[in-house]
């Protein structure tokens, strides 16, 4: 566990290409919420979850808080790690907030030790896996410039995560090649199937 660290559970999107919504999803008995709050919370001091849905949808998890977006309207994901940020400067002393899309099940036990082993010189870190950049699994810096940086960002209409990194120093941490992507995400209950089959076959969880 990782003392100086706070972890975001990013829950806060509509979930469209489901159908409904997929943090309640099962794969093998646990839903992904379920799922991504039991791997997350051996990583990092504290697990606030990133949703706009009611404490209730909630009720059976262990986490430290549930966070509304910080700015409405269904912005994104960056709204949700803006939302971290200022919670934990609020709350905590942490240094660092590092983020975890509710619809990937799979990802490294160790994402977290090795961000913080590329983390000296560095604002921000990526996840990089299967040949592919994963912004939505990323550690930030905690402290107000970065934070203004960001809302300024969102209130000039930049979105995306990768775009919004540009304005900081970022690396990007790549984790090896381990039979399937451990960064897949489930959008759709085909991806449910093949997330089944990932679970099953390798036993991850």
């Amino acid at each position: 566990m990782n003392r100086d660290i706070v972890g975001i559970i990013l829950a806060g999107g509509m979930s469209r290409r489901m159908g409904q919504d997929k943090s309640s999803k099962e794969i093998d008995g646990d839903s992904l919420v379920e799922i991504i709050t039991k791997r997350s919370k051996k990583q990092v001091d504290k697990i606030i979850i990133n949703s706009n849905k009611p404490k209730s949808n909630f009720s059976n998890l262990n986490y430290d808080d549930l966070v509304k977006d910080c700015i409405p309207g269904g912005l994104g994901p960056m709204v949700g790690i803006l939302t971290g940020i200022k919670w934990t400067r609020k709350n905590t002393k942490k240094k660092w907030l590092c983020t975890f899309p509710v619809d990937s099940p799979f990802f490294p036990k160790d994402l977290v030790l090795n961000f913080i082993k590329k983390s000296e010189g560095s604002e921000v870190l990526f996840a990089e896996g299967s040949g592919r950049v994963h912004p939505v699994f990323s550690m930030w810096t905690v402290n107000i410039e970065v934070e203004r940086k960001i809302e300024e960002s969102l209130r000039d209409g930049l979105r995306k995560i990768y775009e919004i990194s540009k304005k900081f120093k970022t690396r990007v941490v790549k984790f090896p090649d381990i039979g399937y992507d451990p960064f897949f995400n489930v959008n759709t209950p085909e991806d449910l199937e093949i997330a089944y089959k990932i679970q099953t076959t390798f036993k991850v969880n």
